[in-house]
């Protein structure tokens, strides 16, 4: 191999890399990089004061949470990544040259384990939120530090109970247990198999302990005799909360 074919060669192996490592970013709220919050890591470079914009196609009553983070993330005095706390607009939120008012009701929970906000020299940023209306949410989050790497992702935090029954004389017990070290607040909505929401109840479970919410007449009051399924959102990181189901 002659040396010039070999420089060419390396040049378009170099190439290749750079594409695989390279993602289009986007600075128009109208269009938007999506994420499919099914909890892949994306790895992307963001230049200084760069305001990035992303959108999670949402599910009413689902919650999600997003995160941003620096691979530099919590070292003193090094020259990286730092976001500022994301904003999420809803599908109904009007945006005049990508400015606006959100209406979603966003949690951060940044420094809550899984920690990616420790301390001053953190820089990682993550929040939760549960979607009042199905359709595209926009997320913006701007750096504020140097130009650098990270990796983003989604998660669909939702929690599924696929069958629950009061049938022959039996009641239904659902079991929050708070793995996480921040109070969490949900909404357990009960459905019966025909999609008609029984009830929805908010729900508060505070660090590190569990609830209980009962089928029976002195709580949740769930006909006699019916059947179906249960959903939990939350505002607590990804896997914060177990949800065993029993009869």
């Amino acid at each position: 191999m002659t040396r010039k074919l070999l420089l060419t060669v390396v040049l378009f192996v170099l190439i290749l890399v750079s594409c695989c490592l390279i993602f289009a970013e986007s600075t128009d709220c109208a269009n938007p990089v999506l994420i499919i919050p099914d909890g892949r890591l994306t790895q992307s470079s963001i230049t200084q004061n760069a305001t990035f914009w992303y959108g999670i196609y949402a599910i009413t009553g689902h919650s999600y949470s997003v995160e941003f983070e620096p691979p530099a993330d919590n070292y003193a005095g090094a020259s990286h990544v730092i976001f500022s706390q994301p904003t999420v607009f809803g599908p109904n939120d009007t945006l005049a040259g990508c400015r606006g008012t959100s209406t979603v009701q966003a949690t951060p929970n940044s420094g809550y384990a899984p920690v990616i906000l420790k301390n001053g020299s953190g820089a990682g940023r993550r929040l939760s939120f549960t979607a009042q209306a199905a359709g595209l949410h926009l997320i913006a989050v701007t750096n504020s530090g140097a130009t650098g790497g990270y990796t983003f992702r989604a998660v669909d935090t939702t929690l599924v109970n696929v069958l629950w029954s009061t049938c022959g004389g039996f009641d239904n017990e659902w079991m929050f247990q708070n793995a996480s070290d921040m109070p969490i607040t949900g909404v357990l909505t009960v459905y019966d198999f025909a999609n008609n929401v029984l009830t929805s109840a908010p729900t508060s479970i505070p660090s590190a302990a569990g609830v209980v919410r009962y089928s029976h007449s002195f709580d949740l009051k769930l006909p006699r005799n019916s059947a179906g399924y249960a959903v939990f959102s939350h505002n607590g990181p990804p896997s914060s909360v177990v949800l065993p189901a029993r009869s």
